[in-house]
């Protein structure tokens, strides 16, 4: 190092100490300094904000507390003053640290609520304010933004597709201000303070901003899945929600952003959305068909889909908006002369998210009626066991295939399905489980066993539309 750097270097501390060391308003240029980070931060979209950290480098350490609060009106860094400031600060704490150890080594302080609250808009960004907490001296002194090194700075960490990214965000603005000299600005010094540098009642505090973009205020979409049982494409009181409908969400550019199950009272919601243009679509559930577009003159009580493809118009959130007028209405398809699978009343028997269509086609016998060992179902339990084949013996028994097959086809029959083509075949079933149940499979002999399996297949190939009417589409 040659000598003219060196003496630069002792130059520059002496007129830091000698600011520190005045009692009246003393000003110096501000120094040349390299950036230590962003001087705007903007949360990108699509990120989860995660924490906040405020970061000061102590030039003189005093062992005293030091509290972090929320500015509360704006001030311009060349012109804030004690009198013009006004004390317009948060009384309440946002942090705290304690002003001791070495010096040019940083003190952090957790302010994630404070940048929460910019970031979300719950509060304007006017900066935060450093206060020595305790009437003592000597006060505290700190590196500015303009001092050549060890410049203040918030770190804020994220989220951002899955992985952790931390930026550094330098002050746009930051000076003390004090209460001895209470009409001067010190907003060029490279150092700042708190509180007294002595036994006088003459207070200083420091003043930071970090230029935070708040995020947009998020929208959200959402409304009502339900079945619209007269068909008229509004909403009546007492038709009952869909529980378990999908619905998909894409942007106006056919971007999909998101899909979920409609809740157990047929109602759903995507939140959290950046302000724009979206459009929601609803899956048409097996078995049901949606209902007419766009009647009556109240749009929160219509069915918005559109019945050939489920998807609605384009709509414009704002921010903030909570838009619940988006709607699908659903009715059970017209199944006569068509038949389903087992796997079809299985899940609509009222034991899942889809609406219990078995039990108005109860009841039904398996086995001649009054038969010794004919089942009788009259409820949607017995039915959807049945169906299981895990209670009525297992899917291993001949005969509880058959129970859950000729079921599927009683219940197709019932719905209004053609069952000519396998009268014969329910006819003998019916009368071969009027005298045996599932505990007799095992003692059956090989050819009374291939009846029965000839029975279990006609009645499955009938349900799945091999013969008969065929299958509804």
């Amino acid at each position: 190092m040659n000598k003219l750097t060196s003496f630069l270097m002792v130059f520059a501390a002496l007129a830091i100490l000698i600011v520190g060391c005045q009692n009246g308003p003393t000003s110096i240029a501000p120094e040349e300094k390299e950036p230590i980070g962003l001087a705007l931060f903007t949360l990108p979209d699509g990120a989860v904000f995660e924490s906040a950290t405020f970061n000061i480098a102590v030039y003189a350490a005093n062992d005293r507390n030091v509290d972090i609060h929320r500015v509360t009106a704006p001030w311009e860094e060349m012109v804030v003053t004690w009198s013009n400031f006004g004390s317009s600060f948060d009384a309440n704490v946002e942090g705290s640290f304690v002003n001791s150890g070495p010096v040019t080594q940083y003190r952090s302080v957790d302010v994630t609520t404070l940048v929460a609250g910019w970031l979300n808009g719950t509060y304007p960004n006017y900066g935060l304010l450093m206060d020595q907490v305790d009437f003592n001296f000597p006060r505290g002194i700190y590196y500015s933004r303009e001092a050549w090194n060890y410049h203040p700075y918030l770190e804020i960490c994220y989220l951002l597709d899955g992985v952790q990214v931390c930026d550094q965000i330098e002050p746009d603005a930051d000076t003390y201000i004090y209460e001895r000299w209470p009409d001067f600005n010190d907003g060029a010094y490279a150092v700042i303070y708190t509180g007294w540098q002595n036994d006088t009642d003459y207070e200083k505090q420091s003043l930071l901003f970090f230029d935070i973009e708040a995020a947009p205020a998020l929208a959200a979409i959402g409304d009502f899945v339900w079945i619209d049982e007269n068909r008229d494409g509004i909403q009546d009181e007492g038709e009952p929600g869909f529980p378990g409908a999908t619905v998909n969400l894409y942007d106006c550019e056919d971007n999909f952003i998101a899909t979920m199950l409609t809740d157990a009272n047929g109602y759903y919601l995507f939140d959290g959305l950046i302000p724009g243009d979206y459009y929601v679509e609803f899956i048409q559930p097996e078995g049901y068909d949606i209902t007419l577009q766009d009647q009556g003159s109240d749009d929160a009580l219509d069915s918005d889909a559109n019945p050939t493809t489920g998807i609605t118009i384009c709509t414009t959130l704002n921010g903030g908006e909570t838009d619940l007028t988006w709607d699908c209405g659903l009715y059970l398809m017209e199944m006569e002369g068509c038949s389903l699978t087992i796997g079809f009343w299985k899940t609509h028997a009222g034991f899942g998210p889809q609406a219990d269509v078995v039990t108005p086609l109860l009841p039904i016998w398996l086995g001649n009626e009054g038969g010794a060992e004919s089942i009788y179902v009259d409820n949607a339990t017995i039915a959807h066991n049945i169906l299981l084949m895990n209670v009525y013996g297992t899917p291993s028994n001949g005969i509880t295939k058959l129970y859950a097959q000729m079921l599927g086809t009683k219940l197709n029959i019932a719905n209004g399905a053609d069952g000519s083509a396998v009268a014969a075949t329910i006819a003998a079933a019916d009368a071969f489980l009027a005298t045996h149940d599932y505990t007799d499979w095992d003692g059956l002999t090989k050819m009374d066993k291939y009846i029965v399996n000839g029975w279990k297949s006609a009645f499955d190939d009938y349900n799945n539309g091999d013969i008969g009417p065929g299958h509804c589409d």
